[in-house]
Parts: C-alpha cells; sequence; structure tokens
C-alpha cells in the first residue's frame, strides 16, 4: 500500500509494557486530543499481563463467569469502545488509532482503511493478509469472544482472524484500537463463559512474527504513508494526562457495569 495512504499523521511505538486500565486511560486521552485539535495518532503498544477486556456495552455480569474470573483469572478491563471480550496476551500487539471522527470518511470507511493498511504492513513481513469480506448482515452483540468469528473488513490470514478491532467515536473525535493476536486465544477465554466446565482444545492459528517485527512493519507503513514520528513531547503529555481517566479503568464498579 505504502505512499498512497491517507492516515497520515504521527506514530508512536509505545512497546513498553503497561497494565489495562493505563492502555485503556492512554487510547482515552488520545481519542479526547483528536477531537480537540485534530491530532492523529497511530500508537503501538503491548500489555503488562495478560489481560482479558469487555466491550463497552457488553453484558459481562451475564455472559462471563465473575466468580471464576475473580479467583486466579488474569486482570480484567472494559474498553471505552464496543464489541465483545478479547483476551490479550502479554506477547501480543494492540494498535490504538485516534483522529477527527471524519479525517478519512465515516467510520466504517475508517475501519477498512486502517485494516487495509495493517495487512499491507503484514505483507511486507511475507504473510498473506487479507481483509474478510463483509457478510450481507451485520450480527448483533451476541454472547461470545471478538475472536470467534469475522463480521467483514477484519484482517485474516488463512481464513483465521488475526485482528479484530473497535471503535468509539465521541466529541469530534474516532478512537479505532484492536488486537494483532499472534495466537488463539479463544481457547483460554473460554474457559471463563458462564457455564463452561473446561476449556477448550486450542485451534490451529497461522505462523505470524514476533510483535516487534510486526510494530516494525506497521511503523514503516505509515511512515511510508506520511506518518512522522510522535514528538516526545505529545507522549509525555499524553502520559501525564492519561492520569484522569486511570481511576475509572481502574474501578471495578466500570468494569463490571453490566
Amino acid at each position: 500500500m505504502g505512499g498512497d495512504t491517507p492516515l497520515g499523521g504521527l506514530i508512536w511505538s509505545d512497546l513498553a509494557p503497561r497494565p489495562g486500565w493505563e492502555q485503556m486511560a492512554l487510547d482515552q486521552t488520545m481519542l479526547e486530543r483528536a477531537a480537540l485539535d485534530g491530532t492523529a495518532l497511530l500508537r503501538l503498544y503491548r500489555w503488562s499481563r495478560d489481560t482479558i477486556s469487555f466491550g463497552m456495552n457488553e453484558p459481562a455480569l451475564r455472559h462471563w463467569d465473575r466468580a471464576r474470573l475473580l479467583d486466579g483469572g488474569p486482570p480484567l478491563v472494559r474498553r471505552p469502545t464496543g464489541g465483545r471480550a478479547v483476551w490479550h496476551a502479554a506477547s501480543d500487539l494492540t494498535y490504538a488509532w485516534t483522529a477527527p471522527a471524519h479525517r478519512i470518511g465515516t467510520a466504517r470507511e475508517t475501519y477498512h482503511l486502517v485494516h487495509r493498511t495493517l495487512a499491507s504492513a503484514l505483507r511486507r513481513l511475507g504473510v498473506p493478509a487479507e481483509l474478510a469480506p463483509d457478510p450481507a448482515r451485520l450480527p448483533g452483540l451476541r454472547r461470545g469472544a471478538c475472536f470467534e468469528n469475522a463480521v467483514g473488513g477484519e484482517v485474516i490470514v488463512q481464513g483465521v482472524k488475526v485482528i479484530g478491532s473497535a471503535q468509539l467515536v465521541s466529541g469530534g473525535g474516532l478512537l479505532q484500537h484492536g488486537e494483532i493476536s499472534l495466537g488463539d486465544r479463544l481457547a483460554p477465554l473460554a474457559v471463563f463463559r458462564a457455564g463452561e466446565a473446561s476449556a477448550p482444545a486450542a485451534g490451529q492459528w497461522p505462523s505470524l512474527p514476533g510483535p516487534e517485527a510486526i510494530a516494525d512493519a506497521i511503523a514503516a507503513e505509515w511512515l511510508a504513508g506520511g506518518a512522522e514520528p510522535a514528538a516526545q513531547e505529545l507522549t509525555t503529555w499524553a502520559e501525564r494526562t492519561s492520569v484522569q481517566h486511570a481511576e475509572r479503568y481502574r474501578d471495578p464498579a466500570w468494569t463490571w457495569r453490566r
């Protein structure tokens, strides 16, 4: 894809691992910055521990076994975006794109363009990535996990969904963030589904490069499309400002709001 992408903006390779609540607070902060002054930023990041995130409106109390999760399960966080539960492995890579809501077009057009650019980055590494075809009708928010099926426009490799994303449009800004999953995360997640007695066997997963190689390829794709590295002044501001959102994303009342 390279130089024809209109994404541009800034890129921040923020690969020092952070806990889930801190990652969500940073994403929230950059969403607000995009709405305030038009800053467009791609942030690449990793999680300090395997973590489960719930979608903002996901009925987690009904779909997931809270007692089992709180008794030896991984850390939990609720995203500001929609969708269903995701297992974020510490060995995976996550991206967040924040920009003015109509920088590209509609939210759906942005969803596809970001994914096309990510797929192009994987192809730089020899991975046969493509976008999932759009279905005739989008499904509702059913019980289950984000990576169980594709609903159109996600990045797939050999028929397997390897990048799933969620969006939020708020105050004139858009946040799209998603998991680049380097292995089958459905099996460990399914253990905590309400009514499940044991984990299913791990499924087949395409071979993918490591997170650092993928991050480098994504950065190269964005830079080829006109992006520039984010200045330290911006990243320091984001880290300092995100503290105001930390309490919300650490609060069990938010995590289990429904």
